[in-house]
């Protein structure tokens, strides 16, 4: 069986932080994830956690100031200690919920240096992340993003993210596969799927173009999850999109 896990910073935002475990529990799924579970006071999150007993299954290492539209820090020069503290951060919430999967952002194009360049520092700012959360148990995850939703982001592409993974050149780096960005991106998801299937260690999914519940898009969302669960995915999917009706719901219809 799937195993399905709350984005809880897409699904039951309007809720306090635990409450949403609890909504989540309720509704069906297995597990949640979060972009900036971070914010929220360690002891509430870990009170939560036991009271619903739900894992959290991946969390996102601070992005810096996303308000003003930054979406990361990995490639940002100038940042090192920011960068450095992101991390320390992320791995304590991670130890703390038994957490054993950290999404590092890349940030946006950097206008200081050339492409080259900014690939090169997120190369050894990657491998950085790899060795400070190895020695925890956990694994570094990059996504790339689509450019209509997250314009200038770095890793725009499925292809870069490839070449970017095998440059880390660690154990314990992968691909975060977002079902959404990948058909916005690229289209052919089965396809790639296949192709990436070799360095998927976490997968997302939503509706496109909405980005709302699977099954209310273009994307036969039951198909691909039945292909995923036929490829014996042994790992998690989280689910990072905007309710258009009860998640209950959905997940009764979807296992």
């Amino acid at each position: 069986m799937l195993k399905l896990a709350a984005n809880l910073d897409w699904i039951f935002k309007d809720l306090p932080v635990s409450a949403r475990f609890h909504a989540a529990r309720q509704a069906g799924f297995h597990g949640v994830e979060g972009l900036f579970l971070w914010q929220h006071p360690l002891a509430e999150l870990r009170l939560a956690q036991q009271e619903t007993e739900l894992p959290v299954v991946l969390l996102n290492a601070p992005a810096g100031n996303w308000s003003a539209g930054e979406r990361g820090l990995a490639s940002l020069p100038l940042r090192d200690d920011e960068y450095r503290a992101s991390l320390s951060l992320a791995r304590e919430y991670a130890n703390a919920l038994g957490c054993r999967q950290v999404h590092v952002m890349a940030g946006n194009r950097s206008a200081a240096l050339s492409a080259e360049q900014q690939q090169a520092l997120l190369i050894s700012r990657l491998q950085y992340a790899c060795d400070v959360m190895a020695l925890a148990g956990i694994t570094v995850l990059i996504e790339p993003l689509n450019p209509q939703d997250m314009p200038n982001y770095f890793i725009d592409n499925f292809p870069l993210a490839e070449k970017i993974i095998a440059q880390v050149a660690r154990e314990n780096i992968g691909l975060q596969f977002d079902i959404y960005h990948c058909q916005k991106t690229h289209g052919d998801v089965a396809r790639n799927i296949a192709h990436y299937w070799p360095l998927i260690r976490h997968f997302q999914i939503a509706s496109v173009p909405g980005r709302n519940e699977p099954g209310t898009g273009e994307l036969n969302d039951a198909w691909l999850l039945n292909y995923i669960q036929e490829l014996n995915y042994q790992g998690w999917i989280g689910c990072e999109y905007t309710p258009l009706n009860s998640p209950a719901k959905w997940i009764t219809t979807t296992l």
